[in-house]
């Protein structure tokens, strides 16, 4: 009996929704970076886009409420959804703390954690692509993401230093040390969406 009823596949396309909000958002806190002319509506419209995903976060829960068969576990369309979510939520709360902060312009190391902030979506999104086939490739892509995440983490220990070294203004080094840390959270978030991907294809295969 079971076998005639379908499994709700459009899961899979409220993933990859959710991860192109996500690459937007990203494009439009690397845009603020590099020119940070109209930061508040910048902001704004990123702010926007998180909006969209909340959208498509709280779709993806409904239908976890109210689907009989998923065509995978509950838990981990459950953790997906919400890693997805906390990726778009700390590139928002990034490009909020520019403009809370009164930062007059960005930092060569804030431009610097934008490219790695965009790559890693990019790769991550690619995780994601991998889900509805359980494609093998996933593994490659898990691996950059990774890659990425590293980049990050040596990027923000090289950019605190400097910003110790080089800043006088305690004011100025608190605000700056909390928007790279948040900065380099949206790599960490990455990495866990590819977690949990390579944890359901491992598990499917």
């Amino acid at each position: 009996m079971f076998n005639l009823i379908p499994r709700e596949v459009r899961f899979f396309d409220l993933f990859e929704r959710q991860s192109e909000y996500i690459i937007q958002a990203a494009g439009l806190l690397h845009e603020m970076a590099y020119n940070f002319s109209d930061a508040r509506a910048k902001a704004h419209a990123i702010k926007e886009v998180e909006h969209q995903g909340d959208s498509v976060t709280h779709e993806v829960v409904k239908r976890l409420n109210t689907t009989f068969i998923t065509p995978i576990d509950r838990e981990d369309i459950h953790a997906l959804a919400t890693r997805l979510d906390d990726v778009l939520d700390y590139i928002e709360a990034s490009a909020e703390r520019l403009v809370v902060y009164r930062i007059k312009e960005p930092t060569s190391a804030c431009r610097a954690m934008a490219d790695v902030i965009v790559s890693t979506t990019h790769a991550m999104d690619r995780t994601i692509r991998c889900l509805r086939t359980m494609d093998p490739a996933f593994h490659e892509h898990a691996v950059e993401v990774n890659r990425l995440e590293n980049n990050a983490d040596t990027l923000l220990r090289d950019s605190l230093a400097a910003l110790f070294d080089e800043q006088s203004d305690p004011i100025e080094v608190i605000k700056w040390k909390e928007i790279y840390e948040t900065m380099e959270i949206v790599t960490d978030r990455c990495e866990d969406v590819a977690n949990v991907i390579e944890g359901i294809i491992l598990k499917m295969a």
